[in-house]
C-alpha cells in the first residue's frame, strides 16, 4: 500500500521570535520561527503585516539576530544540525542564505537538556551534542567573512548556556549538573571553551533550569552586569562586571576596558555579589529585557511578570504581576509597550502593557514579589493571531450533526487548563435571518423590482401546488398580498421566475407548466404570455446576456424564446421525441451553450444555443438522472457543466466554448442523497457555486483548480442567492418548515470550535456515540502547591453540556479512556495506575465502568475492578473487555445479571509494557513501550468432555487464550499505532518522528514504509471514508505541534508516476539551507546511532502539490530533466495532474 502524506492542518505552535530591524530600513519587523515556517512580519500602527515567509526543512531550534551585521541565525537540528546565517532585504522582501554551518555529524549523543543557539554581538554558540559546541563568529562589514570552530566541554549535562555581557568579553556561562546532581555554574571563553578567570567554576545552592544575561542602569555609574540564574521560585544573580553600553544598544553592547584583577580577587568579587531571591513564578517559560531596568518574565502558568531590577549598591528585583497571558515560549517586546507573545499552547498575541503600573515602594533588599489583587491587571490582550490547537495530546473522528462527514475531536492543553476542540474542513455559515411557517417548499427565487437596482426586492417561493411572494425590505420579510404582482400566479408552481433586462421595461419572466409570462414589476401585470404548442412546460433557463429563455416541454420540445418588450419571438426549436426517453429534466444556459438532461436515460446533451437544430457537440452518460444542470466559469475563462444528480452526486465537468468536453477534468462530489439544488453566489472574493441537498457543499476556483469545500447545510429542499435590503448578499435555503438568511465565510478552511476545560489539563478522551458523550481524563492541578488530583470528566457532544466527573484516588492517574456497546449495553471505559514513591512502575490500578442514569443523562459510576499493574489501554472485544495491563494484555467478562468485571479470563504477555491496543476482526495489534508491535490471535473454542462408563457426564468447557501471529523485535518505541482499512497493514510513529508501516504476510511483519515527519505523532485515527476510485484517506495523523495531517492511497500506477514526480522536484527545488528533500524525509533513527534507512512507501503530498503552483517553463524543465527514460511525457503529466487534483480536492 503506497501512502500520500499530506497536511490538513499545518503547525500552530509557535517556538521562537523576535524583535528586529534590518539593513537599510527603519521599520521594526517581527520574526517568527514555527515548526515549519520562518515569517517575516513588518510592524503597522493596525498590526503585523506578513511580507515574507519561508518553509523550514528540519527542526527548528533556536532563532537569533547578530546585532551588528542584522542577519538572522537559524538553527535547525535534524536531518542534520546546522546553523543558517540568513540575509533579509527590506526591500525585495527576499530571504537569501549567507552561510550554512553544519554542527556536528550524527554519531554524537544529543543533548539532553540544553539544545539551542545564542548570541552576543557578531559571534554565536550552539549546542545540540553532549560535549560539543560550535561557535560562529560573522565579519561586522560586507563581504560578512566566516569564522567558525568545533569545540569539546568537559560539562555534559548542560542545563543552560548563554553569553555574558559586554559582547567584547567573549564569555560563555553555562550552568550544568555533575555526577552527583549538584548545580555548577563556570564561565569559559568563546574562542576555545577554556576556563575563564572573569568567571571562575562555582557550586550553587540551587540547580538552574536557565540563565540570561542582564544589565542593570545605574546613575551616574557604570552599568552592571551578571547574569540571572532561575530554579524553581528561585532566582540567583551574579556580577560578572561593570561598563558602558554604546548609546545605540538596548541590551548589548562593547564595555570600557577593566582593570585586570587576580583570581582570589574576582571569586571574592563573585562571592560578594551574588544574590539569591524568592520569585513568585515557579519556571520562566519565557523571557525578554526591555531596557536596563525592566524584564519581561512569563511562567508556565500563563502569568506575565515585569521584574524591576537595580543595584543600589546590592542587586534587588521586585515582581509585580502584570496579568494572564497565553503560556509563552517566547516574548519579544515590539515597541510602545506592546508586547508580542508566542505560545506552543496557546493563541499567540499582541499584549498591550499599560503605563500606569504602580511603583513598588518600601525595602525590597534581596529581592521582593508584589502579589496584585486577583481582578487586578495591568496588560490588555489586543489581539489573537492565530488559533492554537497545539500540542495535540488526543483525538478521535466523531460524527454529531448527521452529515456523513466526520468531524475530528481533540483534547489540548498545558499547565495552564486545557481545551477540548472539534475540528472540521469546509466553510462556516453564519445565520442573519430566519423565517418560521414556510414549509413544503421546491424552489426560491428573487426578483428585483427594477433591474438596475442593486438589491433584491422580492423572493418568489414555490411549492408543488402554489407560488407565494415574500416583500424584502429594510431587514423585515412579508408576505406580498395576492393583489400585488397579480402577473405572477399563486396558484400553480413555479419553475422559473427572473429578471430580465429589455429597453424602457422593468421586467422579469415567469414559468409555470402551462406558460411563460412576461411581467411588467412596476405595473404588477402581464405584459405577454407564450403556451407551449404541446404538453407542460417542464424545465426552463434563461440566458441574461442575450434575454434568452429555453423551454423544456413534456412531449420531448425544446424551445429557444426571445424576450421582446412586446412579448416572446420563438427563434429555434428541437424534438427529441425520436429518444426512447424524451424528458426533459433541466436546463441550463451560459454564454451561448445549452445543457439538457433526461430523464430515463440519464443523458445530458451539451447543445450551442444559436444552433439548436443541430446535433449535440456533447454526450455525457450518467449512471443517475440529473434534476439540476448548471453552467458556471467561475469569473474565469474555464467553463463547467456542473450536474446534480438524484443519488446525491454533484459532477462538474470542464466543457470548451464550443461546447467540447475537456478530457480528464471530471470531478465528483456526494452529497449524501437528492434531489440536489444549486445557485451562484458572486463576491469580491470570486464566484462560487453551491450545491445542497441532503448535505451541501461550494464549488470555486483556486490557483486555477476546481476547489471543493463542504457546507455546515443539511436538507436543503429550495436555494438561491439573494441580495436583501438590510441584511446583503447572502444564500437563502429552505430547509423543513423554515426558510434562512446567511453568509458562507471561510471557504475551505478548518474550522475549529473550542470548548475551555478550565484548570484542567486533558490527557486522554473517547467519544461514545451512542450516548452522545465525550469522556475526558484530566489532571487538575491544585491551587499554589505542587499536588494534583485526576477526574474522568464527561460532557454532551453537541452543546458541550457537562454531564458529571469522576475523581479519582489520591496517588491514582487516569491513564486510558475506552468505550464500549453490546446489544443494549453501553459504558464507558477508564483504565487507571496508582503511583507510588519507590516504584519504577505502577505495581496496581483499576478498570471503571460508567453508564449514563436515564432520568437525568448524566454519567456515574457503576463498577470497578483492581488489577495489578497501570492500565495503559482498555478497548472492547465482542461482549469483553480487553486491557492492556503492566507486561501483559488481559481480558474480562462483564457480569450478565448486574454490572460486575470477573478477574481476567485470558491473558498474553509479552515481557515489555504494553503502551496501546489496537483491535480488529482478524487480529489485536499490541504495542509496548521499549521495542515495538506484536500481532496476537484471541481464541476462543469449546472442549467436548468425553463421558465416562462410571460417571455422569461432564459439561462442555470453552478455552480462551491469546495466541501470536508476529512480532517484530526492532527497538522501534513507538508512540502511536493503528490498523489501516485493508486490515493487515500497521503503521505506528516513533519518538524520533518517524511512520513506520509493516505488511502482515503469512505470519510475518514484512517492514514496508518510512518516512520522517519531522514531528512527534500523538494519535493515528483510521479514517471511516468509504471506498471509492481514486484517493481514498485511510488514516489521519495529530502531532504534537498541532499539525493535523492525513495518509491517503492511490492505486499503483498513480503511485509510480507521483514517485517520479516527487524525485525530479526533489533534484532541482531544495530546502532552506541546500537541505536535500530525500534527506529531510528520510527516517531518523537517532537513539541507535546508525545510518537512518532511505525513505520509502509514503510519497511527501504536501511537497509534490507546489508542483501545480508552477509555471509552465518551471514544470517542463523539471520533467524533461535527465535522461531520455526518466523524462515525463505529456501523457504521464496529464495523469500527474489529475491525480494532484483529485488528492487537493478530496484533502
Amino acid at each position: 500500500m503506497h501512502l500520500i502524506s499530506l497536511t490538513s492542518h499545518s503547525p500552530s505552535a509557535v517556538l521562537h521570535s523576535l524583535a528586529c530591524s534590518f539593513r537599510e530600513s527603519d521599520e521594526r519587523y517581527l520574526v517568527v520561527l514555527t515548526a515549519d515556517k520562518l515569517q517575516i512580519h513588518i510592524l503597522k500602527p493596525q498590526g503585523i503585516d506578513l511580507v515574507c515567509e519561508q518553509e523550514i526543512w528540519g527542526q527548528p531550534r533556536g532563532l537569533i539576530q547578530l546585532e551588528t551585521s542584522k542577519h538572522l541565525v537559524v538553527a535547525l537540528d535534524i536531518p542534520q544540525a546546522r546553523i543558517l546565517v540568513l540575509d533579509f532585504d527590506p526591500r525585495s522582501t527576499v530571504l537569501t542564505v549567507h552561510h550554512t554551518s553544519i554542527i556536528s555529524p550524527l554519531a554524537h549523543r544529543p543533548s539532553v537538556n540544553f539544545s539551542g543557539v545564542f548570541a552576543s554581538d557578531q559571534s554565536l554558540c550552539a549546542s545540540f551534542y553532549s560535549g560539543h559546541v560550535k561557535t560562529v563568529e560573522v565579519g561586522s562589514k560586507a563581504p560578512y567573512e566566516i569564522k567558525e570552530s568545533d569545540l569539546r566541554v568537559h560539562e555534559l549535562a548542560i542545563q543552560s548556556m548563554c553569553y555574558t555581557l559586554p559582547p567584547s568579553d567573549k564569555l560563555v556561562a553555562i550552568v550544568y549538573t555533575d555526577a552527583t546532581g549538584r548545580g555548577w555554574v563556570i564561565g569559559r571563553t568563546a574562542d576555545g571553551m577554556g576556563p575563564s578567570p572573569m568567571l571562575p567554576e562555582k557550586e550553587l545552592e540551587m540547580i538552574p533550569d536557565l540563565v540570561i544575561p542582564v544589565r542593570i542602569d545605574n546613575t551616574d555609574e557604570d552599568d552592571t552586569y551578571g547574569v540571572l540564574m532561575f530554579a524553581p521560585y528561585k532566582a540567583m544573580f551574579l556580577k560578572t562586571g561593570n561598563g558602558h553600553m554604546e548609546a545605540n544598544q538596548s541590551t548589548k553592547g562593547k564595555g570600557k576596558p577593566r582593570p585586570s584583577r587576580n583570581k582570589s580577587e574576582v571569586k571574592a568579587d563573585i562571592q560578594a555579589s551574588m544574590v539569591t531571591i524568592d520569585v513568585p513564578y515557579r519556571d520562566v517559560a519565557a523571557w525578554t529585557q526591555v531596557d536596563g531596568k525592566h524584564i519581561l518574565v512569563g511562567d508556565s502558568l500563563g502569568r506575565l511578570y515585569l521584574a524591576t531590577v537595580s543595584m543600589g549598591p546590592q542587586f534587588t528585583m521586585v515582581c509585580v504581576l502584570l496579568g494572564d497571558i497565553s503560556v509563552p515560549s517566547t516574548l519579544s517586546y515590539l515597541s510602545n509597550n506592546i508586547l508580542y507573545v508566542g505560545s506552543l499552547s496557546g493563541p499567540s498575541q499582541l499584549v498591550r502593557i499599560f503605563d500606569e503600573i504602580e511603583s513598588t515602594e518600601g525595602s525590597v533588599s534581596r529581592g521582593k514579589k508584589k502579589q496584585l489583587d486577583d481582578e487586578d491587571t495591568h496588560l490588555e490582550v489586543v489581539v489573537e493571531l492565530n488559533k492554537n490547537i497545539a500540542p495535540i495530546m488526543d483525538a478521535t473522528l466523531i460524527e454529531i450533526d448527521g452529515s456523513g462527514q466526520p468531524r475530528i475531536a481533540l483534547i489540548s492543553g498545558d499547565e495552564s487548563g486545557g481545551w477540548l476542540s472539534v475540528v472540521h474542513k469546509g466553510a462556516s455559515f453564519r445565520e442573519l435571518a430566519i423565517l418560521d411557517g414556510c414549509g413544503s417548499l421546491e424552489n426560491v427565487f428573487p426578483l428585483k423590482k427594477y433591474f438596475d437596482e442593486q438589491t433584491h426586492s422580492y423572493l418568489v417561493a414555490s411549492t408543488t401546488t402554489s407560488t407565494y411572494i415574500l416583500s424584502l425590505a429594510d431587514s423585515s420579510v412579508s408576505l406580498l398580498p395576492q393583489g400585488e404582482l397579480s402577473g405572477i400566479s399563486r396558484n400553480e408552481t413555479t419553475i422559473l421566475a427572473s429578471n430580465v433586462a429589455l429597453q424602457g421595461v422593468d421586467a422579469a419572466i415567469y414559468v409555470t407548466p402551462k406558460k411563460v409570462v412576461l411581467v411588467d414589476l412596476i405595473a404588477g401585470r402581464a405584459i405577454s404570455s407564450w403556451k407551449p404548442p404541446k404538453g407542460d412546460n417542464t424545465a426552463a433557463a434563461l440566458d441574461t446576456s442575450s434575454s434568452t429563455v429555453c423551454i423544456a416541454t413534456s412531449e420531448g420540445g425544446l424551445f429557444s424564446l426571445n424576450i421582446q418588450p412586446a412579448g416572446f419571438v420563438k427563434t429555434s426549436e428541437v424534438s427529441f421525441k425520436s429518444k426512447p426517453h424524451s424528458q426533459v429534466s433541466s436546463l441550463a444556459i451560459s454564454s451561448g451553450i445549452v445543457a439538457v438532461a433526461f430523464w430515463g436515460s440519464n443523458e445530458i446533451l451539451v447543445l450551442l444555443l444559436s444552433e439548436l437544430n443541430k446535433a449535440a457537440q456533447s454526450t455525457i452518460q450518467e449512471p443517475s438522472a440529473a434534476s439540476a444542470v448548471h453552467l458556471s466559469n467561475f469569473g474565469e475563462s474555464q467553463m463547467y457543466l456542473i450536474a446534480a444528480r438524484l443519488d446525491g452526486v454533484v459532477v462538474a465537468q470542464a466543457i470548451t466554448s464550443k461546447g467540447e468536453l475537456v478530457p480528464n477534468s471530471r470531478r465528483t462530489v456526494p452529497l449524501g442523497a437528492g434531489p440536489i439544488h444549486i445557485t451562484t453566489m458572486t463576491e469580491p472574493s470570486g464566484v462560487r457555486v453551491i450545491a445542497a441537498g441532503k448535505y451541501a457543499t461550494a464549488l470555486s476556483i483556486a490557483n486555477k483548480r476546481l476547489s471543493v469545500s463542504s457546507l455546515p447545510l443539511l436538507d436543503v429542499c429550495a436555494l438561491a442567492t439573494v441580495n436583501a435590503p438590510g441584511i446583503g448578499y447572502s444564500t437563502v435555503y429552505a430547509s423543513a418548515n423554515r426558510l434562512v438568511f446567511g453568509q458562507i465565510e471561510q471557504l475551505n478552511m478548518l474550522n475549529i470550535s473550542k470548548y475551555h476545560l478550565g484548570s484542567d489539563t486533558p490527557l486522554c478522551l473517547a467519544h461514545h456515540a451512542g450516548l452522545s458523550k465525550y469522556a475526558i481524563g484530566c489532571v487538575r492541578p491544585k491551587s499554589d502547591v505542587l499536588e494534583e488530583r485526576h477526574f474522568i470528566r464527561f460532557h454532551d457532544d453537541s452543546t458541550f453540556k457537562d454531564l458529571g466527573q469522576h475523581k479519582l484516588k489520591y496517588s491514582e492517574i487516569v491513564t486510558s479512556i475506552g468505550v464500549y456497546t453490546h446489544e443494549r449495553n453501553s459504558y464507558i471505559l477508564a483504565g487507571t495506575a496508582i503511583v507510588n514513591p519507590g516504584e519504577n512502575e505502577p505495581l496496581s490500578g483499576r478498570i471503571i465502568l460508567f453508564a449514563q442514569d436515564d432520568e437525568n443523562m448524566m454519567i456515574k459510576f457503576q463498577a470497578s475492578q483492581d488489577v495489578e499493574g497501570g492500565v495503559s489501554s482498555i478497548k472492547q472485544l465482542g461482549a469483553r473487555i480487553l486491557a492492556g495491563i503492566g507486561h501483559g494484555v488481559y481480558l474480562y467478562d462483564l457480569g450478565k445479571d448486574e454490572v460486575t468485571i470477573s478477574d481476567p479470563v485470558a491473558r498474553w504477555e509479552r515481557g515489555y509494557i504494553v503502551q496501546d491496543i489496537i483491535v480488529r476482526p482478524n487480529m489485536i495489534v499490541v504495542s509496548d513501550r521499549l521495542r515495538s508491535i506484536s500481532v496476537i490471535r484471541f481464541i476462543e473454542r469449546t472442549q467436548i468432555s468425553e463421558p465416562d462408563e462410571d460417571m455422569e457426564a461432564e459439561e462442555d468447557s470453552t478455552i480462551l487464550q491469546f495466541e501470536t501471529i508476529a512480532m517484530d523485535m526492532r527497538a522501534v518505541w513507538p508512540t502511536s499505532i493503528e490498523v489501516l482499512s485493508d486490515n493487515k497493514t500497521i503503521i505506528a510513529s516513533q519518538t524520533d518522528g518517524n511512520i513506520l508501516t509493516w505488511e502482515l504476510e503469512d505470519g510475518n511483519l514484512e517492514s514496508r514504509a518510512a518516512f520522517h515527519t519531522g514531528e512527534v505523532i500523538h494519535k493515528f485515527i483510521a479514517s471511516t471514508t468509504k471506498s471509492a476510485a481514486g484517493p481514498r484517506t485511510v488514516v489521519i495523523f495529530v502531532t504534537n505541534t498541532g499539525r493535523i495531517g492525513t495518509l491517503s492511497t492511490v492505486d499503483d500506477a498513480d503511485a509510480l508516476q507521483l514517485t517520479r514526480l516527487e524525485m525530479k522536484m526533489g533534484a532541482a527545488i531544495k530546502g532552506l539551507g541546500g537541505i536535500e528533500h530525500a534527506e529531510w524525509r528520510a527516517p531518523k533513527l537517532l537513539h541507535t546511532g546508525t545510518k537512518p534507512p532511505p525513505r520509502r512507501g509514503v510519497t511527501d503530498g504536501d511537497f509534490i502539490k507546489k508542483f501545480l503552483e508552477l509555471n509552465p517553463g518551471e514544470a517542463k524543465k523539471i520533467l524533461s530533466a535527465g535522461s531520455a527514460a526518466e523524462t515525463i511525457g505529456p501523457a504521464e503529466e496529464a495523469q500527474i495532474r489529475r491525480c494532484l487534483d483529485a488528492i487537493s480536492m478530496g484533502q
